[in-house]
């Protein structure tokens, strides 16, 4: 089977990123961007989230999708603050549990959410009373004002397709916020083929800024910016000087980018 980039990139410009740990990542020399070889069919993805989004592992905080409630409330209040405007129609593509809309409706918005997960979907619904979108086959075009990808973008399987159906559904001027676990963060250039993010098997993509700004602008977003300080994602004094220092020199371990359509 022949490898080849979403950017369109053949197999003799890929070449192997990691000499050790995860080995089947390929990075493509026309967009930067790094991928795995191998991506799971339909149904190995339908198993990979059905345990993920077990009853027992989200009532732990263990389904290893999202990032626990601190976080939601950070990013909540950081949307709130710096992305969603009043009167914008909002939408969190790849929900999970539903925690980050919960966390908006405190706020006083209540926005809507796709969720490839049925299980997480059916937690959503029974516990936070939301219900959640199973895609955007729905959604009319130019319908919301702002969209965010909170670590999702790295789980997609069909990224051109994906990123098309989100610029679809995007009105004109509308803003898209997308963070992603970052692959020249400090943890990822110490550990490599190690690292935790890279060993997670459902993360299919490894993206730095170049990369990722080149997918969104091919499919054409404009005014890709990479917000530095991005929403800290845990408590405590001693996480947040340690966070910020490194986000101040670059070597975040969360790439966190607006762009605009």
């Amino acid at each position: 089977m022949k490898i080849v980039c979403s950017c369109g990139a053949p197999e003799n410009l890929l070449k192997p990123y990691f000499t050790k740990g995860e080995t089947d990542f390929r990075l493509c020399k026309i967009c930067g961007c790094v991928f795995r070889e191998r991506f799971p069919n339909p149904s190995e993805l339908d198993e990979i989230y059905r345990q993920a989004y077990a009853e027992e592992n989200i009532s732990g905080s263990n389904t290893n999708q999202e990032s626990g409630d601190y976080a939601a409330q950070s990013y909540a209040q950081h949307l709130m603050g710096k992305v969603i405007k009043s009167g914008d129609r909002y939408l969190d593509f790849g929900a999970g549990t539903g925690a980050l809309l919960a966390e908006l409706k405190k706020l006083g918005l209540g926005g809507d959410g796709v969720e490839y997960s049925a299980s997480a979907r059916d937690y959503c619904l029974t516990n936070r009373a939301i219900a959640l979108k199973a895609d955007l086959s729905d959604v009319p075009a130019d319908f919301y004002q702002v969209i965010s990808m909170i670590e999702v973008i790295e789980h997609l399987t069909d990224l051109n397709g994906t990123l098309k159906e989100i610029f679809r559904v995007l009105a004109p001027g509308g803003r898209l916020f997308i963070t992603t676990p970052s692959r020249t963060g400090f943890r990822s250039r110490i550990e490599k083929g190690y690292w935790r993010e890279a060993q997670k098997k459902f993360h299919l993509f490894l993206f730095d800024m170049n990369s990722l700004a080149f997918h969104l602008k091919r499919t054409g977003f404009v005014d890709v910016r990479r917000n530095v300080f991005s929403p800290l994602q845990k408590s405590g004094w001693k996480h947040t000087v340690y966070s910020r220092s490194i986000q101040s020199i670059g070597l975040s371990g969360t790439l966190c980018v607006v762009a605009q359509k």
